[in-house]
């Protein structure tokens, strides 16, 4: 009888690691999911100039908004994010100073 509790025991600990090591490759999996989404939008930034903060930032916002868009709306997006809204400048008609 105490060889059967034991490989009860046995069994339910083999299953319980089992279950554990499931769980821990689909933490790695969702994971690395993840970094790949900010890895497709961080170096497009970085190669066109943005600190890796800037980038990073930019590229939770782009998960936050378009987690699942094509890259090009993805890096649109983002540009969008970094880039300060354009100021509009009218000459002054005395040309003095610019209109606000």
């Amino acid at each position: 009888m105490a060889n059967k509790r034991e490989e009860a025991r046995r069994a339910r600990a083999e299953t319980r690691a089992a279950a554990a090591r499931r769980e821990a490759e689909a933490r790695e999996a969702a994971a690395a999911a993840e970094k790949a989404k900010e890895l497709d939008v961080v170096p497009a930034l970085r190669n066109l100039g943005f600190r890796a903060d800037q980038a990073r930032l930019a590229a939770a916002h782009c998960d936050s908004t378009v987690p699942d868009g094509p890259l090009e709306e993805r890096l649109r997006t983002a540009l969008r994010f970094l880039a300060p809204p354009a100021r509009r400048w009218r000459p002054v008609p005395n040309g003095l100073a610019p209109a606000p």
